[in-house]
């Protein structure tokens, strides 16, 4: 039995540090925890083990943040919320809030703005809109056209 905790508590905190969410998550309702083990584990979690599964989860988050901090690597950047770090579009807090071009939170003041998009998301690329690409081009054009390169002899 303990060895089917272990899988399940690395499963469940491989599922939890790739969506931005640590050991804080013990801290929110237990109906999410349920669902948020659930739609980790692609099952649903035996219930006897579900304190002990979240706390071994917890566990391994903090050694992995520790992990991270010793080594200077960057965690994945941080889910608002677990419903956000479940699903996005149901939460209820930052749902419509998304960039439209890579999905990461926007912040108030871009939205308050107008934008669906973050700044660096508006720019070409595999992702961002080609607006800066063709301005500039057109740019360039004119540029040349008012001044022409020298011709050869």
């Amino acid at each position: 039995m303990d060895e089917q905790l272990t899988m399940a508590a690395k499963t469940l905190a491989r599922w939890c540090y790739a969506r931005g969410v640590d050991e804080r998550v013990l801290g929110v309702g237990e109906q999410l925890l349920k669902a948020a083990a659930d739609q980790a584990l692609g099952r649903t979690a035996s219930a006897h083990l579900e304190q002990a599964l979240w706390q071994q989860t917890a566990a391994l988050l903090r050694q992995r943040r520790d992990w991270d901090r010793d080594h200077q690597v960057s965690p994945p950047p941080p889910a608002a919320c677990l419903p956000c770090a479940m699903a996005v579009d149901h939460c209820p807090t930052h749902a419509g809030r998304r960039c439209r071009a890579c999905g990461g939170q926007l912040h108030r003041i871009v939205v308050d703005e107008g934008f669906d998009t973050h700044p660096c998301c508006d720019r070409p690329g595999t992702n961002g809109s080609l607006t800066f690409l063709e301005h500039t081009a057109q740019l360039l054009g004119a540029t040349l056209l008012a001044h022409p390169p020298d011709q050869p002899a």
